[in-house]
């Protein structure tokens, strides 16, 4: 490879430089090179001089969950388009594997601790309602390749009619519901279920915090927790709670009261330090959709002031919820995190990690771009935000630096007029239109098939 760059009239050192700054020159503002080398020193994390060192292993992980296609290798060669344009020199020259041997020695806690000092957002007063900071829980699955280590660690789907062909991760996050910000975040296996997975993120709450959740989280302990925090909360019951058997203690309005919750035995005896009762007011709801549909449920919350939160009021703040649907949508399909690419244990959380990280920093630059033009930042397509990231980190990267910001400004006016359309009242099938092709599915690896294929053909 220093023949062909020596020949180009260039030095390791340029192309070094060139594969350092190209990729994401937008994120750079918000992840400088310092960022990433501090968090190799506070992990103790010592390296070589290399070619693919950590900023660059770092923004390959970041280049593969924002750009368009979802492999290594196309990320790979847009980390060396610059120098090959520059010096003439053919991809083949520059070793691919070096870099993936780099993913692999760079620790995967450098990436969890820049991922969660992205997720360490200030809680600003502009989004609130009613004094409240909104903040939604909930949970959603991961998938991977169909690898024995993955099994083992991370656990599958019990099915019981079909065959369970890959192995399932649960990833959990708090997230800021007026600016769709990650503020917490966990990643395990499948096992043991959405509740433990997710409870701990309940010490990330602070006084002020609004949680809305489902009703799986409605149960004591969670209830506990979050009064501990010194947050409130807004669910719907819990399917197990027994509206009619639960004492009233002041009435507030036609199913509307004040009252205790019990906290059973057999959840008491698993968490001792658990009181026996816990106070909610629990009230009924009903509301017309702009489906046009009239929907009766019951929840449960903190909010224990019937003049300044009505009922009617609270039902419709509790469907901000669903911006943590949304966020999901855009975190698994548009950041690539839904089927996860690496095939152990360890790259697996890595290549997690990025994702967060990418979604924070993109969200961050939405973020920007909403309050210079007063949007709300939900309001804004964050698809089309990555790619105004990918395509003007072409065009920095290569422009001289009196230029630079000029071209942030252009670009957040770029990813402010991107608008999302609001259409209430849509109902879309959870169905795929596009018929597959006629093939079989391939039921089991293909190394076994190949084995299977060759026996029969001896």
């Amino acid at each position: 490879m220093k023949g062909v760059i020596g020949r180009q009239r260039g030095s390791l050192e340029i192309i070094s430089r060139m594969v350092r700054e190209a990729p994401l020159a937008v994120l750079r503002q918000m992840l400088p090179d310092r960022d990433i080398l501090e968090a190799c020193g506070k992990l103790g994390y010592g390296f070589r001089r290399r070619l693919y060192g950590p900023v660059v292993t770092v923004f390959h992980f970041l280049l593969k969950a924002i750009q368009r296609e979802e492999s290594f290798a196309a990320t790979w060669q847009g980390l060396w388009t610059n120098a090959v344009c520059e010096f003439g020199a053919s991809q083949s020259a520059f070793n691919s594997s070096a870099l993936s041997q780099a993913r692999s020695r760079l620790p995967g806690e450098i990436l969890q601790w820049l991922a969660r000092r992205a997720c360490d957002v200030p809680r600003k007063k502009p989004f609130t309602w009613r004094g409240f900071h909104l903040v939604a829980l909930d949970v959603t699955t991961l998938s991977m390749p169909r690898e024995q280590e993955l099994f083992d660690h991370f656990g599958a789907h019990r099915a019981r009619t079909t065959t369970v062909r890959y192995p399932l991760a649960t990833f959990c996050s708090l997230l800021s519901v007026e600016s769709a910000l990650i503020l917490a975040y966990r990643f395990g296996p499948f096992d043991p279920g959405e509740l433990k997975t997710a409870r701990p993120l309940l010490e990330h709450l602070q006084p002020g915090d609004l949680l809305l959740a489902d009703r799986s989280f409605a149960g004591t302990p969670t209830l506990v927790d979050i009064y501990s925090q010194g947050a409130d909360f807004l669910m719907r019951k819990n399917a197990r709670l027994r509206v009619d058997g639960l004492p009233v203690i002041r009435r507030l309005g036609s199913n509307d009261f004040l009252t205790e919750i019990p906290v059973c035995k057999p959840t008491r005896k698993r968490y001792p330090h658990l009181p026996e009762k816990v106070p909610a007011r629990v009230f009924q709801a009903r509301w017309i959709t702009p489906a046009g549909e009239t929907v009766t449920e019951w929840f449960v919350t903190s909010l224990s002031d019937p003049r300044r939160f009505r009922p009617v009021a609270l039902a419709r703040l509790y469907h901000a919820r669903w911006r943590s649907e949304t966020s999901y949508l855009e975190f698994k399909v548009f950041f690539h995190a839904d089927v996860l690419r690496n095939k152990t244990v360890e790259n697996v959380c890595k290549e997690l990690h990025a994702h967060v990280l990418a979604y924070q920093l993109v969200r961050r630059l939405v973020l920007e771009a909403a309050r210079k033009h007063r949007k709300k930042p939900t309001r804004i397509s964050v698809l089309h935000a990555a790619r105004w990231v990918a395509s003007f980190s072409c065009r920095m990267s290569t422009a001289p630096a009196w230029q630079l910001p000029r071209l942030y400004q252009r670009l957040l006016n770029a990813i402010a007029s991107t608008d999302i359309d609001v259409r209430p009242g849509r109902l879309e099938p959870r169905a795929v239109t596009r018929e597959w092709k006629h093939y079989p599915h391939l039921r089991i690896s293909r190394s076994q098939w190949r084995k299977k294929r060759l026996a029969e053909t001896a």
